[in-house]
């Protein structure tokens, strides 16, 4: 089906075949898939796109289009805006192609600017991240404990505050699979659910077969000592725990630290070639913006000029 955009007397921009009756962002929101926050912030940049092509008499934009965009945001925006904008492009032309709407001409598109902001914390490799659960040895009920939660810190990316707050009853089953109820940031109760990976949920369940009977309303993780045994776990001990077994296996810096775990998860997920809203899904960002930091690293780490460099000068 062909696609024209074009310029009208509102300054909107809509479909030419005008079948479906509703402008081409309009479409774009109610059927991309994106959450309500996430749809809002890729509505409004999208709006600037369709006013430049607008603008521009662009009926059938391309590629050089795209690029001459980004070009002129670049003169007039923040770097993290102009990669917020592009982020929205590319999944407004994927969803085009997948509409069969139009042809994606924003594949693998590039900003070339660089963030304005960073992460304070290291991340860890998935295989990093396999040598920290195998270092928690033993059957007892402490070290199952331990290794149930970095298992689900590993894979889920939860904070610690979520890893303390979680109830027992907050495992789900739900058309064949088991998510845990979380009670996120800013959040008053459990209303964000996780996937539980089958491996993650197999530890958590061998850890609470050592607790015997427990109730729904249990917390999931609950102290080991002495003089708290049996209540709700504290996310000072779950740090400290996280910290101890990071130097068990050499990796001893002030940069990595219990949160790594969770930016670990959205590097490693990225690092995987997993979409960007995907990855704001299961982190439960607010914002794509904050997703779009992995995105960088992952550029970076694929830019390797200078080992290029490297070989040829030590030859």
């Amino acid at each position: 089906m062909a696609v024209e955009i074009k310029k009208v007397e509102n300054r909107e921009v809509t479909l030419a075949t005008g079948i479906f009756g509703e402008s081409l962002i309009e479409r774009f929101a109610r059927f991309a898939g994106v959450s309500e926050s996430s749809r809002q912030t890729y509505v409004k940049s999208l709006k600037q796109l369709l006013k430049y092509f607008a603008a521009q008499n662009i009926t059938a934009p391309t590629r050089e289009n795209l690029i001459e965009w980004i070009d002129e945001l670049k003169e007039t925006k923040s770097a993290s805006t102009v990669q917020l904008y592009t982020a929205a492009t590319k999944i407004f032309f994927r969803w085009l192609e997948q509409a069969e709407l139009y042809r994606n001409i924003a594949d693998h598109l590039k900003t070339g600017v660089k963030p304005s902001h960073n992460h304070k914390k290291d991340a860890l490799s998935t295989a990093q991240c396999a040598d920290l659960i195998k270092n928690v040895k033993g059957t007892d009920e402490k070290n199952l404990r331990d290794r149930a939660i970095l298992a689900l810190m590993t894979t889920c990316g939860l904070r610690t505050i979520e890893v303390v707050r979680a109830n027992v009853g907050d495992i789900r089953f739900e058309r064949g699979k088991t998510f845990l109820y979380v009670q996120g940031k800013g959040h008053t109760d459990a209303d964000e659910k996780v996937l539980l990976p089958t491996q993650v949920h197999k530890l958590i369940k061998a850890y609470l077969k050592t607790r015997g009977k427990v109730q729904a309303s249990d917390p999931l993780f609950v102290s080991t000592s002495k003089s708290n045994r049996g209540k709700r776990l504290q996310t000072q001990t779950i740090s400290r725990m996280v910290k101890s077994n990071l130097r068990d296996i050499g990796l001893d810096s002030p940069r990595l630290t219990a949160h790594s775990l969770r930016h670990s998860v959205a590097t490693n997920l990225v690092f995987a070639g997993i979409e960007l809203p995907k990855v704001q899904m299961i982190l439960r960002h607010k914002s794509i913006g904050t997703t779009l930091i992995y995105a960088d690293a992952w550029q970076r780490y694929q830019n390797d000029g200078e080992q290029f460099l490297a070989n040829g000068i030590f030859i």
